[in-house]
């Protein structure tokens, strides 16, 4: 990727040239405003602003504020200001920044979508009925408009997208971008590709002239990450597979939640276990405890535990505030005043707006142990014996690796699947409407001592070389290993 003072040239010499047209064009203000908006809720809210153990994060918070300003000057539609948005945005590398559009165009694409596969940019989907040849599944790209993928990604979509080129999941995010122009995370000034050469199945290599359209409703389908059911499979001969795909469950899903839990508590016979998270998004950790404390038991999942020593510091702010006053609402419609969790919430709010009237930048959080065990009337007691694997794609984040920190310490656990995302010692989101009408979010609490890293990901010991989303496929590879 281009250097930050690669990219700070962008406008400098053309902004005399720009500057009254600017100041004409309602969408360049509109990007000026937002980004306003943004820089002010980053500094005023997010910890990483004045964590003096991220000082990368603090140096773009105004570095990078200038960059983006620089290029609003080239925005001329509702397009162009969404993604200086983007590019201002992605340059925290946290992926609990983030930023929803509410008015968006539509993406438009080259009728096929991409995989990155070990080293290869992999042809994963076609388009039904697209008025020009196409590519077949399985067929690698190797360049497009004679420039190396990996060089396009990082260059020209990676500063909009996604700047944590350091992460294998990142790639494979990135690659279906290729042929890919997504309304949500849109590139300025972006020159889709026009021809593309590519090893089909066979060995032989052929030119693809791109044919690109507005998307009629097949790419949804292509990009949206499927989230398989939660429950559990009894598969025969003491084998049992585990979705576990949401930590978010809503009111209705956590009736389904709470039979699996039932069916996880009466396994006593296992000899292997696969906890599949994939199309797991994130959401609430203790749903994950919950799951293992069914499968392995309270006392042990207990002493799994590697962050006893961790601990939240919530960053002081009107903003956490509010968020803390809507959790308490939320908490007492879902467990009541009388519940611990509502005690806790209540208490952390108290203490908020205390540390508010007094002026100060942090907040400790209490300790959580006693939420996250506060289950001792179903006290799980288990001698699990069994073999423990672990399943990801590379959408796991948040919670998701909150619950593969725990598997994963499990003495002989083994990791399947694709590298995990990452995300940063951020955490605990609140969120803001920016002057365009888009919602915006950031995070309100580091954890300090954890014993996962800044943008630490998991990479699996065996690699999945196929479609991840496809369940009768990766059953039957895991199982293959055993």
């Amino acid at each position: 990727m281009g250097s930050l003072t690669e990219f700070g040239y962008i406008g400098v010499t053309q902004g005399s040239v720009f500057a009254d047209e600017a100041s004409t064009n309602r969408f360049a203000e509109s990007a000026i405003r937002d980004l306003s908006a943004v820089h002010q809720l980053i500094v005023t809210s997010h910890p990483g602003a004045i964590d003096k153990e991220n000082t990368n994060f603090a140096g773009w918070v105004e570095y990078g504020y200038l960059q983006a300003k620089k290029l609003s000057l080239l925005v001329s539609s509702r397009r162009d200001a969404q993604a200086v948005l983007g590019f201002y945005i992605s340059g925290f590398k946290d992926g609990h920044v983030g930023i929803y559009h509410s008015e968006k165009g539509r993406s438009s694409w080259a009728g096929f979508i991409l995989d990155k596969r070990g080293e290869d940019f992999v042809v994963s989907h076609v388009a039904k009925g697209w008025p020009a040849s196409l590519p077949p599944i399985g067929s690698s790209v190797l360049s497009c408009d004679g420039k190396e993928l990996h060089e396009i990604l990082a260059d020209e979509i990676s500063p909009y997208v996604d700047r944590r080129l350091d992460l294998k999941s990142t790639w494979n995010h990135l690659a279906k971008h290729l042929t890919v122009d997504d309304a949500d995370y849109p590139v300025l000034g972006r020159k889709p590709a026009s021809n593309c050469q590519v090893v089909l199945p066979s060995g032989l290599k052929q030119n693809f002239d791109l044919l690109w359209l507005e998307d009629s409703g097949q790419l949804a389908d292509f990009l949206l990450q499927p989230q398989p059911p939660q429950t559990v499979q009894n598969l025969g001969g003491g084998r049992y597979w585990v979705h576990a795909s949401n930590f978010a469950p809503s009111a209705d899903e956590n009736a389904s939640l709470e039979k699996m839990l039932e069916a996880l508590e009466r396994i006593d016979n296992a000899q292997l276990v696969v906890l599949d998270t994939r199309g797991n998004r994130g959401g609430n950790s203790l749903v994950g405890i919950r799951i293992l404390s069914a499968l392995l038991g309270d006392k042990y999942v207990k002493s799994l535990d590697r962050s006893s020593r961790s601990y939240a510091m919530w960053r002081v702010s009107p903003l956490a505030l509010s968020t803390l006053n809507n959790a308490l609402a939320s908490t007492e419609r879902d467990y009541g005043k009388s519940s611990d969790a509502y005690t806790f919430v209540a208490g952390l709010r108290e203490s908020m707006n205390v540390a508010l009237v007094e002026k100060r930048e942090w907040l400790q959080q209490p300790d959580t142990s006693s939420l996250e065990h506060d289950r001792s009337k179903d006290s799980n007691h288990k001698n699990f014996r069994g073999r423990l694997v672990l399943v990801t794609d590379s959408f796991c984040a948040s919670a998701c690796l909150d619950f593969a920190d725990t598997v994963l310490a499990v003495p002989g656990a083994i990791h399947f699947g694709l590298p995990t995302s990452a995300d940063t010692v951020y955490i605990d989101i609140g969120a803001e409407v920016l002057p365009s009408g888009a919602q915006f979010w950031l995070p309100l609490k580091v954890w300090r001592g954890r014993v996962r890293g800044n943008n630490q990901s998991y990479d699996p010991r065996y690699v999945f070389d196929g479609d991840i989303n496809d369940t009768a496929a990766v059953q039957k590879w895991v199982l293959g290993h055993f």
